[in-house]
Parts: structure tokens; C-alpha cells; sequence
């Protein structure tokens, strides 16, 4: 049987500064789900390796359009703002 790993999330917003950041976030809305890592893979039409390395924030180039498409299966989103307006919807959010 495969290994179950939750993600605690903190905030319902996540700040990407490098690509680890992104993996938790990935993986934390996967695990919220209830899905395996090949059940979301085939869910979003992307490879176990590439969801893994994704998650795992690994230097592997992934593909943005494989990003935006894993993102968007999995029920998020991808916001590009200035950084005091991404600064101000962290701290809202941490406060709800």
C-alpha cells in the first residue's frame, strides 16, 4: 500500500517564492483531495515522475503548460500581482 503524506496547510493562500514552495502547495491541495500521487497524475494527464518531482520542488523543468494544467486539475490557481498587493492578500488571509 502506498505511503500517505498530509500536507498541514496554514493558509488557504500560498506564497511561491521558490519551486519547493510550489510542490507543498501542489501536494497539500492533492492530499486535501484524498488522492494517490498516480490517482491525481492520471487525473490531471501528466506522469507519476513529473506530479513527483513537482511536489517535491525537484530542478527538474517542468513544463508550464504541464503546471498550469496540474494546477488548474487539482483546483488551483496561478495569480501574478505586485508584490505589496500579493504581500496584503498573505496577511488578509492569514487573519481570516
Amino acid at each position: 500500500m502506498a505511503k500517505r503524506i498530509v500536507v498541514p496547510v496554514h493558509s488557504r493562500v500560498q506564497r511561491v517564492a521558490a519551486l519547493p514552495d510550489l510542490g507543498l502547495a501542489v501536494r497539500a491541495a492533492r492530499t486535501l483531495g484524498d488522492l494517490r500521487i498516480d490517482t491525481a497524475a492520471a487525473l490531471c494527464g501528466v506522469s507519476v515522475a513529473l506530479l513527483s518531482a513537482l511536489e517535491n520542488g525537484a530542478g527538474r523543468a517542468v513544463r508550464t503548460d504541464k503546471l498550469l494544467q496540474v494546477l488548474d486539475n487539482l483546483g488551483l490557481a496561478l495569480l501574478v500581482m505586485p508584490k505589496e498587493d500579493a504581500e496584503r492578500l498573505q496577511r488578509e488571509a492569514d487573519h481570516v
